[in-house]
């Protein structure tokens, strides 16, 4: 009974690191020695993920009809600027069997500056007259999406360093030696498509205004660049390798992704927004209109390529088993258009059919992620969520994923 119950329990652990509660996800040789088939269910599998700069989930309350702002909350208006940040990624297909795999997705992502704090303080604080103002609220603000096919494989069998012929003595007495000579390696790759979809700009942005004794005005100038009907996009490889070894009863893990990776977006279309007020009380015109709005666009402001570059992602870290259940994690990762890079740290632990995971990571701001659901010999559900910058109340946003998997 007792050795039913162990092999139950190995089963288990094994699902758990193979399935959608995999710490390490992104490492290809994940799979290298997987025992079934699976397929994920298409509009039911996705990770979305928005947060901003400025704002608690907490302070949307000092937006209640009637409330007064208090000093703390004017301060905390207008500390910053207000950025808003997202990310999108849906599993249209994702499909595998033992040691290989294919996956379709389409990802979008979005920073864009919302507001400079020079008119939050402005709102909240009053302005000064006869002094001039100045900002770029929106500029190097930028929104793109693109799908992404990648085809992993990884070596069905583990290796060891000692297949390395004068790597390790003979005649080596060292235990630890030892240790590494037999110690089983799994290694993985795959390559990228990427076809890029939609991208939308601000390149530059500048408003200048003030209140003068002669005059109010308020200059805005705007380059800006967007996919049309004429845009088309290009498709462009992107490769990744991915290895791990068996210590003891864990894994350390290495993979680096999106080597060469460059997405193209071909004639944009482009141009410049302008838009100008300005009340002159020196003279009166008849018919002076104190507003004066345009748009230069046509085929000359058209953009023949923009370039989006991506950085090679790259994650190490390692992961071990407590008691046959527990399985704790350390972890560094750094992808480009990720919110949850740097450093973190997880537990997960199931709970008969039940599991549970938690991880805590930090870089430039702090998050936690919390993810549960169902795990069966056939069938795989996991639903999970993630505070960015704060914990509930404090977080400054927030992430949901899911997962339904097939398993046969």
């Amino acid at each position: 009974m007792k050795k039913t119950l162990l092999v139950i329990a190995l089963l288990a652990t094994s699902y758990l690191l193979f399935g959608s509660f995999d710490f390490f996800p992104e490492n290809p040789c994940n799979i290298a020695d997987r025992s079934y088939s699976h397929i994920d269910f298409p509009g039911l599998t996705y990770e979305l993920n928005i947060d901003n700069t400025l704002l608690q989930l907490d302070d949307i309350n000092m937006f209640q009809e009637g409330h007064r702002l208090t000093d703390a909350e004017k301060a905390t208006l207008s500390k910053d600027d207000f950025d808003v940040n997202f990310n999108y990624k849906a599993t249209l297909l994702d499909f595998g069997h033992k040691n290989w795999n294919f996956a379709l997705k389409s990802m979008a992502f979005a920073n864009v500056e919302i507001l400079d704090n020079t008119y939050t303080k402005l709102v909240v604080y009053g302005n000064d007259t006869n002094i001039p103002y100045s900002s770029h609220t929106g500029e190097g603000s930028e929104a793109f999406s693109f799908w992404k096919a990648t085809f992993n494989y990884a070596y069905p069998h583990g290796l060891n360093l000692g297949m390395i012929p004068g790597l390790f003595p003979a005649d080596s007495t060292s235990a630890f030696g030892e240790y590494l000579r037999d110690m089983t390696l799994y290694f993985g790759a795959n390559i990228n498509f990427n076809y890029s979809m939609l991208y939308a700009s601000i390149d530059e942005s500048i408003q200048n205004f003030g209140s003068m004794p002669e005059k109010l005005y308020y200059y805005y100038n705007a380059h800006f660049k967007y996919t049309d009907e004429h845009s088309v996009g290009r498709l462009t490889p992107s490769l990744g390798f991915g290895m791990k070894a068996r210590i003891f009863e864990g894994y350390w893990h290495a993979s680096i992704d999106d080597l060469f990776m460059q997405l193209n977006y071909k004639n944009l279309g482009g141009g410049w927004y302008e838009r100008i007020y300005r009340n002159d009380l020196l003279y009166f015109e008849e018919g002076y209109k104190a507003f004066y709005e345009t748009i230069l666009e046509d085929d000359s402001t058209r953009v023949k390529n923009r370039y989006v570059k991506i950085k090679p992602s790259v994650s190490v870290g390692m992961e071990y088993t407590f008691f046959q259940k527990l399985n704790v994690m350390a972890k560094y990762i750094n992808e480009q258009y990720s919110y949850k890079n740097g450093f973190s740290f997880g537990v997960d632990y199931q709970l008969a059919c039940v599991p549970m995971q938690a991880v805590m990571g930090y870089d430039e701001n702090i998050f936690y992620e919390f993810k549960t659901g169902l795990i069966f010999n056939g069938f795989e559900w996991m639903l999970g969520g993630t505070f960015y910058h704060g914990f509930f109340r404090y977080g400054k946003g927030i992430g949901i994923n899911s997962m339904i998997r097939f398993k046969f």
